[in-house]
């Protein structure tokens, strides 16, 4: 169960990193074919059934295709931002008011995440979840309780 969790988790973070990193000249970002075969197989590893994997298949492609749209929307953005900091005068009140539009919108991005992984647990049994969490804390070298 625990490294469903962290699978699903992992697919938001390699989302949320890959948009941070859309900065990165030749970024080619990750394929989100082998991020949902491995969400899959995790879920698979815990026991979710055809259902639970399909449903939370589901909420994965929606993560992706949100963290997407947010890199699509902003592509682009940080070669502008530089050219206007390479300037002799950079214009200040446009640089800050790109970051505070870009932490609204990611800060919105994380929010709508944090909703679907609350469906995704939502969608596991207590004993799922049970297992997701030994995984998680084993994996992370938290002693058991």
């Amino acid at each position: 169960m625990k490294r469903g969790w962290k699978a699903v988790a992992a697919v938001v973070a390699v989302v949320s990193i890959g948009m941070l990193a859309a900065c990165k000249h030749g970024h080619q970002g990750h394929d989100p074919e082998r991020l949902k075969e491995h969400v899959d197989s995790k879920l698979k590893a815990i026991g979710a059934t055809g259902e639970q994997r399909a449903k939370i298949g589901g909420i994965t492609d929606r993560i992706i295709a949100d963290g997407q749209e947010i890199r699509q929307r902003n592509k682009g953005l940080c070669q502008k931002m530089i050219g206007c900091l390479l300037l002799d005068n950079p214009d200040r009140e446009w640089l800050h008011r790109t970051v505070d539009e870009k932490a609204q919108e990611f800060a919105a991005f994380a929010h709508r995440t944090v909703d679907s992984l609350i469906e995704t647990s939502q969608n596991l049994t207590p004993e799922q979840r049970e297992e997701l969490k030994k995984r998680v804390e084993a994996k992370a070298g938290h002693p058991k309780k």
